[in-house]
């Protein structure tokens, strides 16, 4: 599995996408007022141990600006797919939101979703509420949180809410509040309530409507979670487009439960050492930037590594590198991905995968033999082949490098392999030089491969598949990877020193001329021919603390037009 810091860079990130899509698909053309953000805006409704959190802008000019992205193509499906949740989640229902929400929502939204029955993390409701059963879960209880900036405009929303086919309301109330609530809907009824004269709360069941006025009354709420108030301190808000939280071990538990397989003990205590994880989503200019803060429990018994100042090892690949993953310990990253895997939803790739192939093709242990002696940086990058490339069918080359913390053991192993290639494969193996330094060549027997492997200062092991480009930066690269325009607007580079970066220039490796394993379907290559790049950041603040930046640079498809008008 990827480390613990760079699962939770993939977190954020995919996380983060939801934020996008959870607010699009249920508030598209939102428009309100502007006002500064202090954290989740309603989130002293939702219990401490809300599972996730969203929140999104309700300012229309930030809509707009999102909906700019892209190429003309991509644009229109974009659009397409908004006037189609439009439909569904407020027109299906009988709204209009301009004339319905609009005259007194606030400036953010936030839907809350919260663990099922069973998996409240305190003893005490743990004793009153029935274990949900193994392998099983709830329905998930969502809360939708609305402020009210205008309170008669909501309390005339509130005493007619509008009906669509044979639906029926009935009002109750619950600790002195009154709540509207639909009887036999299906596929499930709704509650609606305004508390404390600030909120418009609406939930999808009696329960989740219930927990929301217990958490507002009596306290314990998300605002008041533990690391919460100074994670989103540490974030810039003043420009979110989106916020998002998630309470990681309530998140772990969850997906146990989901797991075919059981999850050891051992596997479920490790993640949920960490406590919670805060995004800001940002559109800026030329894309969408996503900061997130990452922290661990105060009693975890980990420790975040605090990352090094000093040379990175991407200084040593070429401009020509088109995607890039790099980190500080490529050893105790495969430790963490064997930990985790169990509980990372993410983690679609099992580890036991990569031993057993290593083993059967060239007999040696992933863990004794190799990762042994890699505990530094790493690098693996795949670096586009040049013009002047006549004497390879391959268009790239795929580049490893790593700080070998014992080169000694580094260097029997490669001789093992040179015997293992020249003997098992009938690879011809030749030592060679690039300049003064020394590297071994492995051609295989009708030279379709070329494989090539040596040391740079000392102690950097590097191995290289595909076009011969270890001249390219064998002793050092003339132009390195930082040179490289696209890298330098993409990457973000505040977080320095940093634990680890992650670059792809999709422009150049994808919608040009993409080798045949990253060819997409026709629909999803329209969309990504709207991203020219990604890069991503990721930093340890404090023992405690991580911090990952992530920027999806994009193009810009120029001012859209009106959305057509809502199906009657």
């Amino acid at each position: 599995m990827i480390s613990q810091d760079k699962r939770n860079i993939m977190i954020a990130t995919g996380a983060a996408t939801l934020v996008l899509i959870g607010g699009i698909a249920t508030f598209w053309g939102i428009t309100s007022k502007q006002s500064q953000s202090q954290g989740l805006l309603g989130s002293e409704l939702l219990p401490e141990n809300t599972l996730m959190a969203i929140s999104v802008t309700t300012d229309e000019r930030q809509w707009t600006k999102l909906r700019q992205f892209g190429t003309p193509e991509s644009q229109k499906i974009f659009d397409g797919k908004l006037t189609e949740l439009r439909d569904r989640f407020l027109t299906a229902n009988g709204y209009n939101y301009v004339e319905d929400m609009q005259p007194w929502v606030g400036r953010e939204i936030t839907i809350g979703f919260l663990p099922p029955p069973g998996l409240n993390l305190t003893e005490k409701e743990k004793e009153s509420t029935p274990p949900t059963a193994p392998g099983t879960l709830a329905s998930q209880s969502v809360v939708m949180v609305l402020p009210i900036a205008n309170a008669a405009k909501a309390k005339q929303f509130l005493a007619s809410p509008k009906s669509v086919g044979q639906v029926k309301w009935v009002d109750r109330t619950y600790q002195g509040i009154e709540i509207k609530e639909t009887v036999d809907r299906i596929p499930e009824n709704y509650s609606i309530s305004v508390i404390g004269g600030k909120y418009l709360a609406i939930a999808n069941s009696s329960e989740a409507i219930n927990r929301a006025i217990d958490t507002y009354k009596k306290g314990s709420s998300l605002r008041e979670g533990s690391g919460v108030k100074q994670a989103w301190a540490n974030l810039d808000e003043s420009r979110a487009f989106a916020q998002f939280y998630v309470n990681i071990p309530v998140a772990a538990a969850v997906t146990a439960l989901q797991l075919d397989q059981a999850v050891s003990p051992q596997s479920l205590a490790s993640v949920q050492q960490q406590q919670g994880m805060a995004t800001n989503v940002m559109l800026e200019p030329e894309g969408i930037r996503f900061q997130s803060i990452a922290w661990l429990k105060a009693d975890s018994d980990r420790k975040y590594p605090i990352p090094k100042p000093g040379d990175s090892i991407l200084n040593r690949l070429p401009s020509e590198t088109s995607m890039v993953v790099s980190g500080e310990n490529l050893q105790q990253l495969w430790q963490d991905y064997i930990q985790g895997t169990q509980t990372n939803p993410l983690a679609a790739l099992k580890p036991d995968w990569l031993p057993t192939a290593i083993k059967n093709t060239t007999k040696l242990d992933l863990e004794k033999d190799l990762l042994s002696w890699m505990a530094g940086q790493f690098a693996l990058g795949l670096v586009a082949a040049g013009e002047n490339n006549n004497d390879s069918k391959f268009q790239s080359a795929l580049v490893f490098m790593v700080k070998a913390s014992d080169r000694r053991a580094g260097e029997n192993i490669f001789r093992q392999l040179d015997q293992v290639m020249a003997e098992q494969y009938n690879f011809k193996v030749e030592p060679g030089k690039i300049g003064e330094e020394p590297i071994v060549n492995w051609t295989s027997e009708y030279g379709a491969l070329q494989v090539t492997h040596g040391w740079l200062d000392g102690d950097l092991a590097f191995l290289t598949f595909g076009a011969p480009l270890s001249p390219t930066f064998v002793p050092k690269p003339s132009n390195p990877l930082g040179m490289n325009q696209e890298f330098q607007q993409a990457v973000p580079s505040q977080l320095s020193p940093n634990n680890g970066q992650f670059f792809i220039d999709v422009e150049r490796i994808i919608n040009q001329n993409p080798p045949s394993w990253l060819r997409l379907p026709p629909d999803q290559k329209t969309m990504v021919n709207g991203i020219r790049s990604i890069g991503v950041t990721a930093a340890n603040l404090s023992p405690r603390t991580a911090q990952y930046e992530i920027f999806v640079r994009l193009k810009t498809a120029g001012t859209p037009g009106p959305l057509p008008p809502a199906k009657d």
